[in-house]
C-alpha cells in the first residue's frame, strides 16, 4: 500500500516527534508498504522513502502554517497515496495524530496562570487564532476519518471542543527509547537534585517549580536543561532567596546525561500533551512529579512512581510532593518502579499500536 506522512519538517534524527515518525515510517516499510513523506523541508531521510516537497510561502509563523496545509491538499492529490497520515494540523486525511494535543484547551490553560500582559500579548498574536482554525479541520469528522490522541484527556478535550466522535478517536501513549535512557550510578554529593528538562520554560511551569525549590530544604538543588529566557527565571531565583540552587544546563544534545545527573524530574507543565521528557527520566529510573494538565499523569502512579498536583501553580502542593521523594529509601523504590512503568512502554510498542490502526483503516 502507498501511504503518505505528512510532517511539515522531516528530519532523521532529533526529538520525540522526530524519533516517533522515524519509528512509524520503518514499522510501514518492514511491512512492505511504500511510504511517501510530504514535507517542506527533509533534512535526511532513511532508504526507500520517497519525499514529496510541499511548497510553503514567506513570511510570518501563521503564514506559512496556513499555506503548508492549504499546498498540502494539491501534493496529496497528485502523490496518489492510498492512505494520508498526517502528524500536522492539516484539511484532509484518513489519520491524524494529535501529538500537540489540543490548542484550545492550551490557550484556555494559559489564560489562567499567565499575566494580564502576557494573555494579551496571546490574544493579539495571528498564529494562534491560525491555528485554531487549522484545528477546526483537522477535527472535523468530514475531513479526517481516525484521530490518534496520546493521552484519554486529549481525547477528551477534541470530543468536547470540536464534537469528533469519540468511537473514531484512538488513545495511544508515547513510548521511549529504553536502550538509550536506562538508569545509571549517580555519585553521591549529599544533595537531592531536581531536574526541568524542556524548552519552553512557561508553558512547562519552570517558574512553578523555582517557586516549590523555595519551600524545600537547602539540600535540594535544581538543574535545568533546555532553551528559554534564562534571565527572568534567575531573575525570579533571586527574589525567592535560592538562584544559588538553580544551575541552567542550556540545550543539551545528550540528554541522557542530564537524566544521570537528577533524582527526580519536575514538570509542573500548564499544559502538555504528554511529555517525552516524563518517559524518558522515568526510564532513567526518576520519579517524576507533574501537573494534571500533563497527559503522562495517566501513567503515574502516585507515592510509587511519581506525584501529580492538580494545580501546577499550588507551590505549597508541588514542594510536598517532592519533599515526599527526598527521602532516600522513598527514592530508591520509586526509582524502581518509575523504570518499571516506562519498560512497558517502549517505543516499537507505540510503533506497533500505530501501525494496528492504520492496518485496519486500510481494510475499510
Amino acid at each position: 500500500m502507498k501511504i503518505g506522512i505528512i510532517k511539515h519538517r522531516y528530519v532523521a534524527e532529533g526529538g520525540g516527534s522526530e524519533r516517533y515518525t522515524n519509528g512509524l515510517i520503518d514499522g510501514l516499510i518492514r511491512l512492505g508498504h511504500d511510504v511517501h513523506v510530504l514535507a517542506h523541508r527533509a533534512d535526511g531521510k532513511p532508504a526507500r522513502v520517497t519525499v514529496e516537497h510541499v511548497p510553503v510561502m514567506a513570511g510570518p509563523s501563521f503564514l506559512r502554517q496556513w499555506s503548508f496545509a492549504r499546498s498540502c491538499r494539491s501534493v496529496v492529490r497528485n502523490a496518489g497515496c492510498d492512505l494520508i497520515f498526517s502528524a500536522e494540523r492539516t484539511i484532509q486525511q484518513d489519520i491524524v495524530r494529535a501529538g500537540g494535543g489540543c490548542h484550545r484547551e492550551y490557550l484556555i490553560q494559559c489564560r489562567r496562570h499567565l499575566s494580564p500582559g502576557r494573555r494579551l500579548a496571546l490574544r493579539v498574536n495571528l498564529l494562534h487564532p491560525m491555528l485554531l482554525h487549522l484545528e477546526r479541520q483537522t477535527f472535523c469528522a468530514q475531513n479526517t476519518r481516525v484521530v490518534i490522541a496520546n493521552s484519554n484527556r486529549g481525547k477528551e478535550e477534541i470530543v468536547r471542543h470540536y464534537g469528533f466522535p469519540a468511537d473514531r478517536i484512538e488513545v495511544v501513549h508515547n513510548g521511549t527509547d529504553l536502550h538509550r535512557f536506562q538508569p545509571r550510578e549517580r555519585q553521591s554529593t549529599g544533595k537531592i537534585v531536581l531536574l526541568f528538562v524542556g524548552s519552553g520554560f512557561e508553558r512547562k511551569g519552570l517558574g512553578f517549580a523555582i517557586g516549590a525549590l523555595a519551600k524545600l530544604p537547602e539540600d535540594v538543588e535544581l538543574k535545568v536543561a533546555g532553551k528559554g529566557n534564562v534571565a527572568s527565571y534567575l531573575q525570579l531565583a533571586r527574589s525567592l532567596g535560592v538562584d544559588g540552587r538553580v544551575q541552567f544546563l542550556g540545550v543539551q544534545s545528550r540528554i541522557e546525561d542530564v537524566y544521570a545527573q537528577g533524582d527526580i524530574l519536575v514538570h509542573p507543565a500548564i499544559y502538555e500533551p504528554f511529555s517525552n521528557a516524563c518517559l524518558e527520566a522515568m526510564a532513567c529510573g526518576l520519579p517524576v512529579v507533574t501537573s494534571r494538565m500533563n497527559g503522562a499523569s495517566e501513567v503515574i502512579a502516585p507515592g510509587r512512581n511519581g506525584a501529580v498536583v492538580e494545580e501546577p501553580s499550588d507551590a505549597g502542593a508541588l514542594a510536598a510532593a517532592l519533599l515526599l521523594f527526598c527521602d532516600g529509601k522513598m527514592l530508591r523504590e520509586a526509582s524502581a518502579h518509575a523504570r518499571e512503568t516506562a519498560a512497558k512502554m517502549p517505543m516499537s510498542r507505540n510503533v506497533e499500536q500505530t501501525l494496528a490502526v492504520i492496518e485496519r483503516l486500510a481494510k475499510v
